[in-house]
């Protein structure tokens, strides 16, 4: 079965998923071209759950196991500011979205940060990237109008 990059992203936060089962289950959530970048374990209000940042999305899934349910799904596009705060209890990530700020406690120690530094490293790298303008093959560029007079 392909993780999707899923148990490299648990490796780095340092986070045991607990057995294939688990794995499973977050895959399932997962579109055939979404690679994880990020994952961590908290408790979205006093429900445990897994946080799956992909290349497309902020995912929170139940922690449960096979019966898991996916309780947020937003696209990193409408993720407005990340933020996170550290207790005794553990990492605190909070994220608005346009429904309304979530917040993510008693995340593993560097779990949270890892999820926020991928984030905006994701944002500078769009940002760096601009798009090039459409062009149309059969036009001939500027400076080939200038070579041909």
């Amino acid at each position: 079965m392909h993780y999707h990059g899923l148990e490299d992203a648990a490796l780095r936060a340092g986070l045991s998923m607990g057995g294939r089962t688990m794995l499973r289950v977050i895959v399932r959530a997962l579109a055939r071209d979404e690679t994880v970048r990020a994952i961590g374990k908290g408790h979205l209000n006093e429900t445990a759950a897994y946080v799956v940042l992909t290349t497309k999305r902020l995912l929170v899934i139940e922690a449960s196991g096979l019966g898991s349910k996916t309780l947020v799904d937003a696209t990193c596009e409408s993720i407005e500011a990340p933020s996170l705060g550290k207790r005794t209890t553990g990492e605190t990530l909070r994220i608005v979205l346009p429904q309304g700020p979530i917040v993510i406690s008693r995340l593993g120690h560097g779990e949270g940060h890892g999820i926020v530094k991928s984030y905006r490293d994701d944002q500078k790298e769009r940002a760096r990237v601009v798009p090039r303008p459409a062009t149309d093959c059969k036009q001939p560029l500027e400076s080939e109008n200038l070579d041909s007079r």
